[in-house]
């Protein structure tokens, strides 16, 4: 049975151009999803990345048609406008990645100062190592993102991003040096954020090993270094999980303005 064309007026003015923008759309949500999802690669699949791609470029359709200039239907212009797109998605979602690691970053290096970056020994994979705290401080941090609604936050920000920085609009040089800008900055600023989420954990272990040390120094007994490093472990998981409230929340509050520049100051 064929469809009446006045059930869906939309059919009568979608043009070739139209359909220039869409698939600009479907490629930068592409992109932008599958790297600002390598924080999450290890439990999130293909598949899922692709079915939330498309999801959000259905959604971000209507206004990247409104916002965007119409562009050329010839197949230079075509392939020029999904390459500029491809980087765009490629630069935020990068950055996002960036962002969204900071509090892995941060447990890696409580972990590392501690001792307790071990290898991961169930990993027959190359390349498998990882570290506990380090996961277990990102899975802290992911949770509060969460549970503060960042995740409506980013779905927001990419679909609301195609009136910010319309399709094909990285083609002038201003929308380049902002998509440049920022993959540049970003990893800088998810360096402070972890820094900032470990120092008061840092704090704790580097004065436990102060007290410990005094404290052999002034009996005069050699615990070794396995006591010590069993010591600090001690306290590096009782600083974190008792910190888990402000660890959480302050990690939701800390990737909020990062991530509402990912999304919304690149501007042609």
């Amino acid at each position: 049975m064929p469809i009446d064309p006045h059930m869906l007026p939309w059919l009568t003015t979608f043009t070739p151009a139209h359909a220039v923008v869409a698939a600009g759309v479907l490629v930068r949500m592409g992109v932008a999803v599958g790297a600002g999802a390598m924080p999450l690669a290890t439990g999130t699949g293909l598949r899922v990345q692709a079915v939330l791609a498309a999801v959000l470029a259905v959604a971000a359709t209507p206004a990247a048609l409104a916002a965007s200039p119409t562009p050329g239907v010839d197949g230079s212009s075509i392939l020029g406008l999904l390459f500029g797109e491809a980087m765009v998605g490629l630069g935020i979602g990068l950055a996002a990645a960036a962002v969204f690691a900071s509090a892995s970053w941060a447990g890696h290096l409580l972990g590392t100062v501690t001792g307790l970056s071990w290898a991961d020994d169930f990993g027959d994979a190359p390349g498998s190592e990882s570290a506990g705290v380090g996961r277990l401080a990102w899975w802290l941090g992911l949770a509060g993102f969460v549970a503060a609604g960042g995740h409506e936050a980013v779905v927001a920000g990419l679909v609301d991003g195609v009136r910010s920085l319309p399709i094909g609009a990285v083609a002038t040089a201003a929308a380049r040096d902002g998509v440049l800008e920022l993959v540049a900055t970003m990893p800088s600023i998810g360096l402070s954020l972890a820094m900032s989420l470990a120092l008061p954990a840092l704090a704790a272990v580097l004065a436990c090993h102060l007290v410990a040390a005094i404290a052999v120094r002034s009996v005069g007994f050699d615990p070794g270094q396995g006591l010590l490093q069993t010591v600090a472990s001690l306290v590096l998981l009782a600083a974190v999980c008792g910190g888990t409230d402000s660890w959480i929340g302050g990690f939701a509050a800390a990737v909020q303005s990062p991530l509402e520049r990912c999304f919304h100051d690149i501007r042609p």
